[in-house]
């Protein structure tokens, strides 16, 4: 992933997922695990914020740590296994289900042995294991909070148009390489012989060159931005590379890009992306650690200074003098 890069810190506790060698049962699903984990601290939270944002519930649910280890495995069977774990809304895109034909194979055979990754990450390196010589698989987030999963080419059939304001990448601040110097000495000599001849304390910099004019102008650094990133993000999916994935245009300080969920995703990310979720670790006893912040300000001192006491009297009247340093 380009600038989505690596973006997962997972700090909960895993479930492991193991499927075992199914090469002799092609069309029988796996056994079920016995005992389905207990929803951890992740599972929690991410059903609490689903009613306010289901994009970030998936996440959250995808931040789970799991352990997979599959060998000849139906590619149907493994993303079910994921979805049961995670209980993260997947939608993968199936041949069967698409009348184009295009989409994932469910009789794909996956082999893959991951220890402790997140979620997230499991599901990347199975689309990936799932990719034909014509056909790349990655993911994107639809408009209701699922995760879509599928070929890149049947992906791109759903673009949305985001408006990305470049204004700061555009400015630039000048460099005055011939500027005047001030000569201070000039002045005092002219005003110690009287009359006051009104020198100007400054010579030189009478180069009236303005360096933005030897500089690139807006539209040009706007284009070397915009080449980069169809070099660097999905750069077979641009339009302007012989792709179908997206278009760009620059308008008034601004680029103009439509494109499917994970490129936009790989340009900006998702302002909901979960930064990653805490725990806090429990003593032996059981009790949770914790921090304070009612503390007695008596006890902090600043370095080369001490407290004195002040002593005054309501009234006028003249108190006890302090002790001196």
């Amino acid at each position: 992933m380009a600038r989505t890069q690596t973006l997962l810190t997972i700090l909960s506790a895993g479930s492991i997922l193991s499927l075992g060698s199914l090469a002799h049962a092609q069309t029988t699903p796996p056994n079920p695990p016995t005992s389905r984990p207990a929803r951890d601290s992740v599972q929690a939270a991410a059903d609490r914020v689903a009613q306010v944002s289901p994009e970030r519930a998936s996440l959250l649910r995808l931040n789970r740590r799991i352990s997979l280890k599959v060998e000849d495995t139906r590619l149907e069977d493994v993303i079910k296994f994921v979805q049961d774990v995670t209980q993260a809304d997947i939608e993968p895109i199936w041949t069967s289900d698409n009348s184009a034909g295009a989409g994932l194979d469910k009789e794909k055979k996956i082999t893959l042995n991951i220890q402790n990754q997140a979620a997230l990450y499991v599901l990347e390196a199975v689309l990936d294991k799932a990719k034909t010589d014509f056909t790349e698989n990655t993911w994107q987030m639809t408009g209701s909070g699922s995760i879509q999963v599928g070929p890149k080419d049947v992906l791109n059939k759903s673009k949305r148009i985001v408006i990305y304001d470049i204004n700061d990448l555009l400015m630039l601040i000048p460099r005055y390489a011939e500027v005047p110097q001030i000569d201070l000495n000039n002045v005092l000599q002219s005003n110690s012989g009287g009359g006051g001849g009104g020198q100007s304390p400054f010579s030189g910099g009478n180069n009236t060159t303005n360096p933005l004019d030897t500089l690139p102008t807006r539209e040009e650094r706007a284009k070397k931005i915009m080449d980069l990133l169809t070099a660097l993000v999905e750069p077979t999916q641009w339009q302007d590379n012989g792709g179908e994935g997206a278009s760009m245009h620059f308008f008034n300080g601004t680029l103009i890009v439509n494109a499917a969920d994970y490129i936009h995703r790989q340009i900006n990310g998702y302002p909901y992306w979960p930064a990653g979720t805490k725990q806090v670790a429990a003593a032996k006893s059981g009790q949770r650690r914790w921090v304070t912040l009612n503390v007695d300000p008596s006890i902090g001192t600043i370095d080369k200074i001490r407290q004195t006491p002040i002593n005054a009297v309501a009234g006028g009247q003249p108190g006890p003098t302090a002790p001196g340093p």
